[in-house]
C-alpha cells in the first residue's frame, strides 16, 4: 500500500502565492483552494496512492514555543485572505473523503513524521508531499519526500529518495537536523551557532556526520580555530536548535495508514461546494463519479526558431527588427543566449555559435529597435554588467501586468502566458541551467524553450497594451514606470559604499555588550541557563527567583517584551533581559546581515522591486535598506556606516510631510490647504485646533499627539490603535480624532467618499491613475471589509506619493545627464533621495534634487524638499 501524506498548510500557502487572487460571488477569496485542488489532482495522477492523509498546523503554541520563545517569532501571521479559505478547504477535503489530521501542541511535520514510522512498521510505502525541507530528515528506503514548489502558475515537484538526498547533500537524511542545529534556519528562527553559515555547517556534517560527533572532535586540527571558538560559544544554542529542528515521531494520534484508504467521495456535496466557490468549470471538468485527473492545460506548440549561426543571419534579423513596430526579446540569466520574436517569427542567438555574439546583443539593444521584454530593469542591470548600455526597451510585460492587477504579487512570464494567452510555458529551468547551451546540456530542447518564451512575450505585449489603455493606466506605464527602469538599473549598478571595518567594529561592540549583559543576567539569576529559551527563562524568573508572574499561556509563563517591561520596576534582571534582546536583534539584523551583502567593490547593491507593493511604492531587498529605523539612535549608528566614496560626498534630499500635503490636495480641505500655503507648522496648527489653544501655547506633547493623529488619519487609524500609540485612553483618542475631523471637514468628507467610490468602482486610484482593485470591500468577512476600507483611504495618498517620488527620480536623473554632472543617484528610501557627487558639484546637486522633487507635479499645495550633504548617510540626513 502507498500512503500519500500532504503538508496541508505548506501546500495551501504555495497555492495561495502561486496563482492570481480569485473570489467568488460573495467576495470570499478562493485561489488557495483552487490551487490546492490542482496540485492534489496532479499528485493523484503522478503518484497513484492507495491512501491519503492531509496534516494541518493549528493556531496554538507547540512544545517548540515552550522550549524557545523566539521560535518562528519573525514569521508574519497567515494573511487574512488565506485564513478565511482554510476552513472551506477542509470542507472540500471532507467531501472528497480525504482523511485529515491535526493536533494542538504539534506541527503538521510531527504528525507526518509519526505516520511515516507507522508506515514503516506496517510495511507501507510512504510519500510525503510538502513545500518545506524540514521533512527531508524523514527520508528512508521506504519513505520519499516529494518537494513541491509553485512557479509561474505551475507546480514543480522533485522526488527525493534516500539515494538522491545523499547524492545532493553528501550525508544521510537524518543529519539534516544536525545541519540545522549548526547553521540555524531563518524561516523558523532557529538560531543555530552564531557565525556558522551553511557552507561551514555542510562541511562539518559531511566530515563528522552528526552534531554530537562534531563536538566530540572539536579539538581536531581539521577544525579551524575561528570555527572552534564559534562552536564552543554556541554549544548550548546548537543543542537547543537540534531539539527545535527534530521532528517528533511519537505524536499521540489514533489513525493508522489503513484508515486513510481512498473510498470515494460525496459527489453531491462537492457540487454544492464548487458552485458556492464559483468553480463551475471544475464541475464539468471533474467527473464526480470517480477520482480523476483535471483536463490537462493547453500547452504551447513548438515554435519554429531560426538558429543564428552566421553574421549574415544576425544582420538580416536586426534589419527586420529595426523595421518592425516592435519585437520581443528574452535572455538567459547568464546572457549566453537570446531569443527574438519579429512579426511572430522567432530566432535564437547563442554565445558559442554566433561569432560576434556581443555585437549582436549591442545591435539588438540599440535605441533603434523597440523591444518588449519581461523584467526590463533586471535585463538592463545584466547587460550593463556585460558592458552593454541598453536602450529601446519600451514595454515590460511584467510591469504592464502589475499595473493591470497590482494585488497579485506574482508576475512570472509563464503565469502571464497562462492568464492572458491561455498557454502554458515549459519550465524555465530548461534554459536557465548553467549547461543548458552546451552540446551535452540539451541544446535543442533549450533553444525551443527560450524561443517559446520569446514568442509568448510577443503575444503578451499585444494582449496587454490595449488593456493598459482601456483600464486607464497607460500614462502611468509610459510616463512613470518604463522611464524609471533605467534609473533604477543605474542605481543598482552604482550601489552604496559601506565602511566595512566600522560595521564590523560596531558588531564587535555589540558582541561585547551582549557578553557583559549575559554575565549580569547569570549573576542576577544565580546560575547559567539558556537565555533564549522561554521555558528556562520562565523557570528562572518565576520559580527560582520567585518573581510574581504577569501572564501565563497554555504553554507556560510568558516572557515577552510587555511582560519584561512590567517586571523592570521590580527587578533589574528584566532590564538586563530587554537590553540583551535589543542588542542581539541589532547584531543579527543589521551588523551581521549587512556585512554579508557587501560586494567585492565594497558597496551594497540593493535590488529594487517595482512590482512588490499594491500602492506603487518601491521596495528593496538583498538587503532591505527600507527597514533601517529613521529617528532612533540605532538607525543613526547604522546610517553612519553608509559613506561617500573617497573624494566624494553624499547629498540627501527629503520631502517634507508629502503624504499630508497630498491628503490636503485630494480632500480639498480648505483649512489644511491654507496652512500649507502659508508655510505653517501643520502639526502645531492641528494641535491648536484639537486642544483649543493658541498656536504659540501648544506644548511639545500636544504637538506630538496632533502629529500622531495627522499621520494616523492617512492610514485610517482607529481610536484603539491611536490610544496605544500615544499612551492615552481610548476615549481620549476618540476625542482627538473627533476634534480633528470637526476642524478638517474636507478630510472627513474625503474619508467617507473615498470608501463609497471604491465600493462603487471596485478599485482605488492615485492622482495619476494608478489603480488597486478592492475585492476586500465586498468580502463577507467583517475584518476583511474593514481592512479594505482602510486601504481605500490610504492607497490614493500613499500611491500618489510613490508616483511623485518616481517622477522626481526620473527628472533628477535626466537633468544630471543633461548637465553632464559626475553625480549619480544611488538610493531611494521612503521620501528621500540620495546622490553621490564630487565636492565641486555639491551646491548644484542640492539645488537640482530639491527643484526636481518640488517640481515633479503641481498640486493645490506646495511640495517642499530639503537637501543636506555629508560624508555619510547620517550626516547628510
Amino acid at each position: 500500500m502507498r500512503l500519500m501524506l500532504l503538508d496541508g498548510n505548506s501546500l495551501a500557502n504555495r497555492a495561495y502565492y502561486g496563482i492570481r487572487p480569485l473570489t467568488n460571488a460573495q467576495g470570499l477569496f478562493t485561489h488557495a483552494i483552487y490551487g490546492f485542488l490542482s496540485i492534489y489532482q496532479r499528485l493523484l495522477s503522478e503518484l497513484k496512492p492507495d491512501a491519503v492523509c492531509v496534516a494541518f498546523d493549528l493556531h496554538a503554541p507547540t512544545f517548540r514555543h515552550e522550549m524557545y520563545e523566539g521560535y518562528k517569532a519573525q514569521r508574519k501571521g497567515m494573511p487574512e485572505e488565506l485564513a478565511v479559505q482554510m476552513p472551506v478547504l477542509k470542507e472540500v477535503l471532507d467531501a472528497l473523503g480525504v482523511k485529515r489530521c491535526e493536533l494542538e501542541g504539534y506541527e503538521a511535520d510531527d504528525i507526518i513524521g509519526t505516520f511515516s514510522v507507522k508506515c514503516a512498521q506496517s510495511g507501507c510505502e510512504c510519500v510525503i508531499v510538502t513545500g518545506d525541507r524540514d521533512s527531508f530528515q524523514l527520508i528512508t528506503d521506504s519513505t520519499h519526500v516529494y518537494h513541491v514548489r509553485t512557479k509561474g502558475g505551475r507546480t514543480e515537484t522533485t522526488d527525493y529518495s534516500r539515494e538522491r538526498f545523499v547524492e545532493e547533500y553528501g550525508f544521510e537524511p537524518p543529519s539534516i537536523v544536525d545541519l540545522k542545529a549548526l547553521m540555524g534556519d531563518s524561516s523558523d528562527n532557529i538560531p543555530g551557532v552564531a557565525g556558522v553559515g551553511e557552507k561551514t555547517a555542510m562541511d562539518l556534517i559531511r566530515r563528522f556526520g552528526t552534531l554530537e560527533k562534531v563536538y566530540e572532535n572539536i579539538a581536531s586540527p581539521d577544525i579551524k580555530d575561528s570555527v572552534r571558538k564559534k562552536l564552543e560559544a554556541g554549544r548550548e544554542s546548537a543543542k537547543m536548535s537540534y531539539e527545535l529542528a527534530l521532528i517528533d515521531k511519537a505524536v499521540p494520534i489514533d489513525l493508522q495508514p489503513e484508515d486513510c484508504l481512498l473510498r470515494g467521495y460525496d459527489a453531491g456535496r462537492l457540487v454544492d461546494l464548487f458552485k458556492t466557490l464559483g468553480f463551475n468549470s471544475l464541475i464539468d471538468r471533474w467527473r464526480l463519479r470517480e477520482l480523476s485527473v483535471l483536463t490537462p492545460e493547453k500547452t504551447v506548440e513548438d515554435v519554429a526558431a531560426e538558429l543564428l549561426d552566421s553574421e549574415e543571419k544576425a544582420r538580416a534579423l536586426l534589419e527586420k527588427a529595426a523595421a518592425a513596430e516592435y519585437v520581443s526579446a528574452v535572455f538567459s540569466p547568464e546572457l549566453d543566449a537570446a531569443a527574438v520574436c519579429v512579426n511572430g517569427k522567432t530566432a535564437v542567438a547563442l554565445a558559442d555559435t554566433l561569432p560576434d555574439y556581443d555585437g549582436f546583443l549591442r545591435g539588438l539593444c540599440s535605441a533603434g529597435i523597440k523591444k518588449a521584454a519581461h523584467g526590463v530593469k533586471d535585463i538592463l542591470v545584466s547587460l550593463a554588467g556585460r558592458g552593454i548600455r541598453a536602450e529601446g526597451f519600451d514595454f515590460d510585460t511584467e510591469i504592464a501586468a502589475y499595473l493591470l492587477a497590482a494585488n497579485e504579487g506574482n508576475y512570472t512570464l509563464g503565469k502571464l502566458a497562462a492568464a492572458y494567452c491561455g498557454e502554458e510555458l515549459p519550465e524555465e529551468k530548461l534554459f536557465t541551467a548553467p549547461n543548458a547551451f552546451s552540446p551535452l546540456g540539451g541544446r535543442d530542447e533549450a533553444v525551443r524553450t527560450i524561443a517559446k518564451y520569446a514568442a509568448e512575450a510577443y503575444r503578451l505585449r499585444g494582449e496587454l497594451a490595449p488593456r493598459l489603455e482601456s483600464k486607464g493606466v497607460k500614462a502611468v506605464f509610459e510616463k512613470i514606470e518604463m522611464p524609471l527602469c533605467p534609473v533604477l538599473a543605474d542605481m543598482e549598478e552604482a550601489g552604496f559604499l559601506v565602511d566595512r571595518s566600522a560595521l564590523r567594529e560596531f558588531g564587535q561592540q555589540l558582541s561585547t555588550g551582549i557578553d557583559v549583559l549575559q554575565g549580569e543576567i547569570y549573576a542576577l539569576a544565580g546560575e547559567k541557563f539558556n537565555i533564549n529559551s522561554t521555558k528556562q527563562l520562565g523557570e528562572i524568573l518565576f520559580e527560582k527567583m520567585g518573581i510574581p508572574p504577569v501572564k501565563k499561556t497554555k504553554s507556560g509563563y510568558s516572557t515577552d517584551a510587555a511582560v519584561l517591561e512590567k517586571l523592570a520596576v521590580r527587578h533589574p534582571i528584566a532590564d538586563a533581559l530587554l537590553e540583551y534582546r535589543r542588542l542581539t536583534k541589532l547584531k543579527s539584523t543589521y551588523a551581521d546581515a549587512l556585512d554579508r551583502f557587501i560586494a567585492p567593490d565594497g558597496r551594497i547593491h540593493t535590488k529594487f522591486n517595482m512590482t512588490a507593493t499594491a500602492t506603487g511604492r518601491l521596495s528593496s531587498a538583498e538587503p532591505n535598506l527600507q527597514n533601517i529605523p529613521i529617528r532612533s539612535q540605532l538607525g543613526g549608528e547604522i546610517r553612519k556606516m553608509f559613506v561617500a566614496a573617497p573624494g566624494m560626498l553624499l547629498v540627501d534630499a527629503d520631502y517634507s510631510q508629502i503624504e499630508l500635503r497630498i491628503l490636503a490636495h485630494i480632500s480639498g480641505d480648505e483649512e489644511m490647504i491654507k496652512a500649507f500655503a502659508a508655510g505653517e507648522d501643520i502639526h502645531r496648527v492641528t494641535a491648536a485646533q484639537v486642544f483649543g489653544v493658541a498656536p504659540e501655547e501648544v506644548t511639545p506633547i500636544q504637538r506630538s499627539r496632533a502629529k500622531a493623529v495627522n499621520f494616523g488619519i492617512v492610514y485610517g487609524i482607529g481610536a484603539f490603535s491611536l490610544s496605544k500609540n500615544i499612551g492615552v485612553s481610548v476615549r481620549e483618542a476618540q476625542d482627538y480624532i473627533d476634534g480633528y475631523l470637526a476642524h478638517y471637514s474636507g478630510v472627513r468628507r474625503y474619508m467617507k467618499e473615498a470608501v463609497e467610490k471604491a465600493k462603487a468602482s471596485g478599485y482605488a486610484a492615485t492622482v495619476f491613475g494608478r489603480r488597486r482593485d478592492m475585492p476586500e470591500l465586498t468580502s463577507s468577512n467583517r475584518n476583511m471589509r474593514a481592512f479594505g476600507e482602510r486601504v481605500a483611504l490610504n492607497m490614493p495618498v500613499q500611491g500618489t506619493a510613490a508616483d511623485i517620488m518616481k517622477l522626481a527620480m526620473i527628472r533628477a536623473a535626466e537633468r544630471i545627464k543633461a548637465e553632464k554632472l559626475r553625480a549619480r543617484i544611488i538610493l531611494q528610501v521612503h521620501d528621500e533621495l540620495i546622490a553621490e557627487c564630487p565636492p565641486e558639484e555639491e551646491e548644484r546637486v542640492k539645488k537640482l534634487l530639491s527643484e526636481e522633487m518640488e517640481g515633479a507635479v503641481k498640486l493645490s499645495v506646495p511640495l517642499t524638499a530639503e537637501a543636506h550633504s555629508g560624508l555619510n548617510w547620517y550626516d547628510a540626513k
